[in-house]
């Protein structure tokens, strides 16, 4: 059977083409694609993705670093194939089938560092922002919530390629823990592209990256 659809005639353009996406969409869900196969003897399901060896634990429905420095509830759901794809002594990676990536880490701010000299210098905010600008460029807008985990930055990041990101980063016990997440490819897709559309898509990400910032419990 191929799926198929017929827009009405009064739709508008832009219109049929996101309901033509949301059915490509669930044709690719419910049936693996468009065409069908034509028994059940010629479908073969796909073998499952080999489950990774990991450093750290894993107890229920929460991840803990090899370390010990955090844990996190997982962010992604196991019925849209939510799952660690890997992880190593500071950091782990989580995906799901919709495209969500998000990955959480730590690292020791060392005592000779320049963050540090920063930070006892300046103090958090200015540590977190020179942390922000030499990983991610200078092209970010960081914005300062002193009221949350003490002090936490937060801002969206560009990638030459790919999906927005999300990033929120803090300061605990001399480590800076750090949140990734990136736009689900889908969002982009089936939203408005006019400036008052992305710059709330840009808010919602942002404040995802804060809220799953304050989901993790360090040690």
């Amino acid at each position: 059977m191929v799926c198929n659809f017929a827009g009405r005639a009064e739709l508008k353009s832009e219109e049929l083409m996101r309901l033509s996406i949301v059915m490509l969409s669930l044709c690719l869900l419910v049936s693996g694609g468009c065409v069908r196969p034509q028994s059940n003897d010629q479908f073969q399901p796909l073998p499952p993705e080999p489950t990774p060896h990991l450093a750290g634990k894993v107890s229920g429905n929460v991840y803990t670093s090899s370390d010990g420095h955090y844990s996190v509830p997982f962010p992604v759901s196991p019925e849209v194939g939510g799952r660690i794809m890997h992880d190593d002594s500071e950091s782990v990676l989580f995906r799901d089938n919709w495209g969500s990536r998000i990955g959480f880490s730590s690292g020791l701010i060392y005592p000779q560092s320049g963050m540090m000299s920063v930070l006892k210098s300046q103090g958090r905010e200015k540590a977190l922002e020179a942390y922000a600008t030499h990983r991610y460029g200078d092209l970010i807008v960081p914005h300062y919530q002193p009221e949350i985990r003490d002090g936490l930055v937060s801002f969206i990041f560009l990638k030459p390629i790919g999906p927005k990101t999300g990033v929120a980063l803090f300061i605990h016990d001399n480590r800076v823990y750090l949140v990734e997440t990136d736009l689900i490819p889908g969002v982009q897709l089936l939203s408005k592209n006019d400036d008052a559309s992305q710059a709330a898509r840009d808010t919602w990400l942002e404040n995802r990256a804060v809220q799953l910032a304050e989901s993790i419990t360090t040690k």
